[in-house]
């Protein structure tokens, strides 16, 4: 459903420039349909997905294979995707990516709901923080930037736990000594919050870490990837407003995440 998504998204998004750049569209139209395809195509099954004749799309099809970004099939096959993109990819540095997609994002955040904000992505077996935004002149909850914390403990952990194939996800939990302490009860308990976060695609409940606090968590960036992380607030979870102030909270975060994953390059 979310290639799906992405498609449209982007499809969109090519209608709007007009086709400014007709020959890079055709090149790029190419890229994005062999990506999502699960074997080779030839220049013919090419040109019919995408409405275009046979002779333009062989021009960008020999240009594509010249520069490395496609390549042929053993035995004069259909045309597949190399690795090439993924070099290009791995040439930027995730964390770096990840602190310039989220930091104005983050800021707003902080601001506008009045809490701190913090960003987490899996360091082996724990969560690391990589980065934290707190709004000014205001007294909130702290987690700190460089704090490694519990995967199984904490909610960020729950939905990056979520959203690995579950025997990655039962690997991880089988070298963690904090969950291995943990009683049956709360060993299904944990397991419910995961596959809540699985469901709605958030977390919001209280903190196992720290009482009288609840996590709100939202994933960002592409799971399987360098740049899978997870937003987070932190905030007392006291006062009659409490259940108010979580939606808007999640609302906040949520649109947060979303403009991250635009600066990222991610379509949901």
């Amino acid at each position: 459903m979310e290639t799906g998504y992405a498609s449209m998204e982007m499809a969109e998004t090519r209608k709007k420039k007009n086709y400014q750049a007709p020959a890079l569209e055709k090149g790029l139209d190419i890229l994005e349909h062999l990506s999502s395809q699960g074997e080779g195509r030839t220049q013919v099954e090419i040109a019919q997905a995408l409405g275009r004749n046979q002779s333009e799309i062989y021009r960008m099809l020999t240009c594509l294979e010249a520069r490395g970004y496609i390549a042929k099939e053993p035995g004069g096959g259909g045309y597949r995707m190399t690795l090439r993109l993924f070099e290009l990819g791995h040439r930027q540095h995730t964390a770096t990516l990840l602190r310039q997609a989220a930091h104005l994002p983050m800021e707003a955040l902080a601001e506008e709901i009045g809490q701190s904000c913090h960003l987490s992505f899996p360091h082996g077996i724990s969560l690391i923080v990589m980065m934290e935004r707190m709004p000014a002149r205001r007294v909130c909850l702290a987690v700190g930037e460089g704090a490694v914390l519990p995967l199984s403990r904490t909610a960020s952990g729950k939905v990056l736990l979520g959203r690995m194939p579950d025997a990655v996800a039962e690997r991880i939990l089988a070298m963690d000594p904090d969950y291995k302490q943990l009683s049956p009860a709360l060993r299904n308990q944990m397991g419910l919050s995961i596959a809540a976060a699985r469901t709605n695609g958030f977390l919001a409940e209280e903190s196992d870490l720290t009482e009288g606090v609840a996590d709100i968590a939202v994933p960002v960036g592409v799971d399987g990837s360098g740049t899978a992380a997870v937003l987070a607030v932190s905030y007392l979870n006291s006062g009659k407003d409490a259940a108010q102030r979580q939606r808007r909270y999640l609302g906040a975060a949520q649109l947060c995440a979303a403009e991250i994953n635009r600066n990222l390059g991610v379509f949901r």
